[in-house]
């Protein structure tokens, strides 16, 4: 099966395969899902593990910081910066201003950019989409399909086990789901 419309669109490998499937009437509900939250948890850790990793370590040690704001600040500083890097800081220094633990503004920080992340990929899905329609490869209906097949699985995911991967910096906690179809007409139970 060639990409046919998606083979041009300004999206990473898993969320190419993820619009091919959402397209796709023989991937079943569960699968689109898998492909999902595979594409999501990749696309967060892909340069923000290190970061992750050292921010739930943060205060292991036993130590107690007379500063966490400048101390989580300098683990900001020593990453690279990357918008969801961006956004965790804000979220992170956003609840230690309103007196949060520091474990606490972390483990909440890093979920509500979860979110915050799922819904720009809903986002960039749909603007390569409509950009496929506009310059021509995409039909109508197929983009009718992949907004709404996207929106349907999107809001189906298993939130809570994409920011235990997260968090984990689990890169492959979708891996087996998403490995389950291996051809056509193969389907392992």
């Amino acid at each position: 099966m060639t990409d046919g419309p998606f083979k041009n669109l300004q999206l990473d490998s898993r969320l190419k395969r993820f619009a091919v499937a959402v397209q796709n009437e023989a991937e079943d509900h569960d699968t689109r899902c898998a492909l999902g939250s595979h594409a999501i948890v990749n696309g967060i850790l892909a340069g923000n593990a290190e970061l992750i990793r050292d921010l739930r370590s943060f205060g292991q040690d036993g130590q107690l910081d007379l500063d966490p704001k400048g101390s989580i600040n300098c683990i900001f500083d020593k990453h690279d910066r990357s918008e969801f890097a961006d956004d965790l800081q804000r979220e992170v220094t956003m609840r230690l201003h309103e007196g949060e633990t520091s474990k606490g503004a972390i483990d909440q920080a890093l979920d509500a950019c979860v979110e915050t992340n799922i819904g720009r990929v809903i986002t960039r899905i749909q603007e390569a989409g409509y950009e496929a329609h506009r310059q021509g490869p995409m039909y109508k209906d197929q983009f009718d399909r992949l907004i709404k097949g996207s929106n349907h699985v999107m809001k189906s995911l298993d939130r809570s086990r994409i920011r235990e991967a997260v968090k984990g910096c689990d890169k492959n906690a979708f891996k087996p789901d998403v490995k389950r179809i291996t051809g056509v007409d193969e389907r392992i139970l």
